[in-house]
């Protein structure tokens, strides 16, 4: 039985085994990105680029709908705070990682790098790789908000939000209708914030 390949030269080549598992280090909020680039940076001219997988900031794309009522794509860090990273770690991997600007320390005991199980991992990475399919919609209004109707047959008309139904993106807004307060269903898009 073969344990390895033979190389061009020869020799026989064993299979390298991946040892890198992911850890997830914490930064100042906001400032995750410029972390990030900078050790992408640091690594570049590094001998310990080897040691290093994937580096992620945990972010995840949510249509949105703006107070005009258009639909817009935005980007939002889920866990604001810290990056995930795929590493080999031992002594001159964490102390790399812990020089970069903005990294406070690891997320584990006492602040020391403690690897992620492979639950976690799938789970967090099942959520970032799912943002392109993710549905989820920030909405822009509240019960009780003041809105203008935009469109639509009550346009002009002007209402208080009394319910948010996020899941077929409409709201319930109580208007006054020959002096009477009427409850009118309406989407997101019918109306806008009263400024």
């Amino acid at each position: 039985m073969k344990e390895g390949t033979e190389s061009k030269d020869g020799q026989v080549e064993t299979p390298k085994v991946t040892t890198k598992r992911w850890y997830v280090v914490r930064t100042y909020s906001g400032q995750e990105t410029k972390a990030v680039a900078y050790l992408e940076s640091q690594l570049k001219d590094s001998d310990l680029k080897e040691k290093f997988g994937e580096i992620v900031i945990p972010t995840e794309k949510v249509p949105t709908i703006s107070e005009s009522g258009k639909k817009r794509i935005k980007t939002r860090n889920f866990m604001p705070g810290y990056v995930m990273i795929e590493t080999e770690m031992d002594d001159r991997v964490k102390a790399f990682i812990l020089s970069v600007p903005s990294v406070i320390s690891f997320v584990g005991p006492k602040g020391g790098p403690s690897p992620l199980r492979p639950d976690e991992v799938v789970r967090m990475k099942g959520r970032i790789d799912e943002h392109e399919e993710r549905q989820a919609t920030e909405v822009p209004f509240k019960i009780n908000d003041k809105v203008k109707v935009i469109s639509g047959p009550f346009s002009t008309f002007k209402g208080e939000v009394s319910e948010v139904n996020e899941d077929r993106l409409k709201l319930k807004v109580t208007v006054t209708i020959f002096g009477r307060p009427t409850p009118v269903e309406l989407s997101f898009t019918e109306v806008e914030q009263e400024r």
